[in-house]
């Protein structure tokens, strides 16, 4: 009996200790023409554990007709006539198709809550991004630019309204108005405590552990289907 106490006492110590550990990830991208990489590295407890994760680009072979590929889907034999028409719905089912809308934005809520929670204890404590850009134009490269900006700071201000931005970032975009360009350069370094990752991810899956919501009107291929009447 002892010894499964012990048992018990050591993975109960071991799971605070995991909880209570932050964990620090470090984020470099960079992009300049077909020179692209991201690299995502984890740390822990001082660096004595860490973990690199490199993501491959794919390149684009631009002599290599392969590579593009044409994807199209038809639903049913666009030669049959029949099933050409227009769908009637009766108030009831317009008042069920409100009554799911309403369902879809509560577990939209619902899960916009848990991430946001999570997201609160994340704290960004470095922020760079630069960014040049230019086609050639300078009219054109001006517009570009200036919606660069408006990108850069909604992004920025979505960041600190979910997130407790510890530095002020450091953004920059650098017009080019006699050559084509496009290279941006981001890095970033964030912390959070393991236990709060884990405690999301417990709430998520205690969240969708009912499945999928429950749908009161028919999909839309059923109504499209048998019961399509032509008016």
């Amino acid at each position: 009996m002892n010894w499964l106490l012990t048992i018990v006492g050591i993975l109960v110590f071991l799971l605070i200790i995991v909880s209570i550990t932050k964990l620090k990830v470090i984020i470099d991208l960079h992009h300049a023409g077909d020179d692209d990489h991201i690299i995502i590295k984890l740390f822990a407890w001082s660096g004595i554990l860490r973990y690199t994760i490199k993501i491959p680009l794919i390149k684009i072979d631009k002599e290599s007709p392969g590579i593009v590929v044409k994807h199209e889907e038809i639903a049913g034999n666009q030669k049959d006539k029949s099933n050409k028409g227009k769908n009637k719905f009766t108030p009831r089912d317009i008042l069920l198709g409100i009554e799911d809308t309403t369902i879809i934005v509560q577990h939209v809520v619902n899960i916009h809550k848990i991430v946001r929670l999570f997201l609160s204890k994340v704290y960004i404590t470095k922020f760079n991004w630069n960014t040049t850009l230019g086609i050639g134009d300078a009219a054109q490269t001006g517009l570009i630019v200036g919606l660069g900006w408006s990108l850069k700071g909604t992004l920025i201000g979505v960041i600190s309204q979910y997130m407790k931005l510890m530095v002020h970032p450091t953004i920059s975009i650098t017009p080019s108005f006699q050559i084509p360009i496009s290279e941006t350069k981001l890095s970033c370094i964030f912390h959070f405590r393991i236990g709060h990752a884990i405690l999301a991810g417990i709430r998520l899956i205690k969240y969708w552990k009912g499945g999928l919501p429950k749908f009161k009107t028919k999909p839309l291929s059923m109504l499209s289907g048998n019961q399509n009447k032509s008016v």
